[in-house]
């Protein structure tokens, strides 16, 4: 027995332990190990054939898409066994965007994906990860919904879209899966929102998350505009800026605003700008310099080493030390090479079923899997989903945006 079987054999009546009857535990062991062990897609067929022959496989969707056992207590229990062994030291909002034909799978919508510049038909959802040094995992998934599933009668009755589930933005999705997590477990630590693209409504998304009262990270873009708060560099003028204009500025200028901090990870990641920024929609005040203003945000550049991109992130973590800033934003990098390398391969995206409920309960047993795989630290051994971890790399947009875009039919 590989170490992941004892593990999951160990800790499965303990994750499961909300299901009300016994066949229910049961199943939702085989159908975990399904998803470790399966190769290809992790369709009810590839699992099925893998564990147990072609009898299973109505089993294992009669459990996922058409039962009424509540996934919320299951990735409560997830949480609970993750966190004090891999404790977070920040919560990753991080999109998802697949591809898929037809229209039949719940949530699947035309959407435009800046990184490729083409509208395509796809699920958006958003996943909450605790960012740890231990290992980042999954602890919610949120499907956003769109217009036309919510307000056509018969499409929302064919998926069992709950009443109260309504019409969101990306921003709004991301919010919401936050919030979606237990008060006690999100504690104070800082968000780091790495969702959407450079269409996302950034303005919007400040306003949320301040109101959640914890610190907060953004992924910015170099069309955002800005208004320039930094007294040392007026000459940019009273008005909105990019963001582009503002850090080339602060670059250009050379003024010894923080030195590069080496994080300790596989390449040296650097800041090479920082400014004092607010949104548009709200004034400067009339003595630049003269004291801190509650609506103050730090947009600044990291960098990391030869062959990645630069990323730009908006904060309220104004008087963070360049260290804590870079450590913090690194942790959707972890979040990415963690998806690509776990959550990928155990199939997030395989769930091609009409149910609302069903994608729920696939998601959260992936999570599940997810925590297995980690602990057992057989992450390596997991067989490759439907691509190659090669095929599905970060787009050029951004790991946030949509990484990794992968066809899924």
């Amino acid at each position: 027995m590989s170490g992941r079987e004892e593990l999951l054999s160990e800790l499965g009546a303990r994750l499961f332990a909300s299901l009300p009857r016994s066949d229910q535990r049961r199943m939702a062991l085989t159908y975990v190990r399904g998803l470790l062990t399966a190769r290809g897609r992790r369709s009810f067929r590839n699992m099925a054939a893998c564990l147990g022959g072609p009898r299973l496989e109505q089993s294992l969707h009669h459990f996922v898409s058409c039962s009424t056992w509540d996934w919320a207590p299951v990735a409560r229990a997830v949480a609970d066994l993750m966190t004090p062994v891999a404790p977070p030291g920040g919560w990753v909002l991080r999109s998802v965007v697949t591809p898929r034909e037809g229209n039949s799978t719940v949530g699947v919508h035309k959407r435009f994906l800046p990184g490729s510049g083409q509208v395509v038909n796809a699920q958006y959802a958003v996943g909450l990860w605790a960012g740890s040094p231990g290992g980042c995992y999954p602890l919610a998934w949120r499907l956003l919904l769109p217009p036309e599933w919510l307000e056509d009668d018969a499409r929302r009755t064919r998926a069992s879209i709950p009443d109260d589930r309504r019409s969101e933005t990306p921003v709004e999705c991301a919010t919401a899966a936050y919030l979606g997590l237990a008060a006690e477990l999100r504690g104070t630590l800082p968000i780091v929102m790495d969702v959407c693209g450079p269409d996302m409504d950034t303005a919007a998304a400040v306003h949320r998350l301040r109101a959640t009262g914890v610190p907060f990270l953004v992924r910015a873009y170099r069309t955002l505009h800005l208004t320039v708060a930094d007294p040392a560099l007026r000459g940019l003028g009273p008005g909105p800026v990019s963001t582009h204009t503002i850090l080339a500025a602060a670059e250009g200028s050379r003024r010894p605003l923080m030195e590069p901090v080496p994080t300790g990870a596989r390449a040296a990641r650097v800041l090479t700008a920082a400014v004092r920024v607010r949104s548009p929609h709200h004034p400067v005040p009339q003595a630049p310099g003269s004291g801190h203003d509650p609506y103050d945000l730090l947009l600044f550049r990291a960098r990391t080493g030869p062959g990645q991109s630069d990323e730009v992130w908006l904060t309220d973590m104004v008087d963070a030390d360049p260290a804590t800033l870079l450590r913090t934003t690194a942790l959707a990098r972890q979040v990415d090479d963690s998806f690509r390398h776990v959550t990928e391969r155990i199939g997030i995206r395989d769930f091609t079923g009409r149910s609302y409920g069903g994608w729920n309960r696939h998601t959260t047993l992936a999570s599940a899997a997810h925590a297995i795989a980690l602990l057992s630290d057989e992450r390596k051994d997991l067989p490759l989903a439907a691509a190659s971890v090669a095929e599905s790399a970060p787009s050029p947009a951004g790991p946030g945006l949509n990484s990794p875009v992968m066809s899924a039919s």
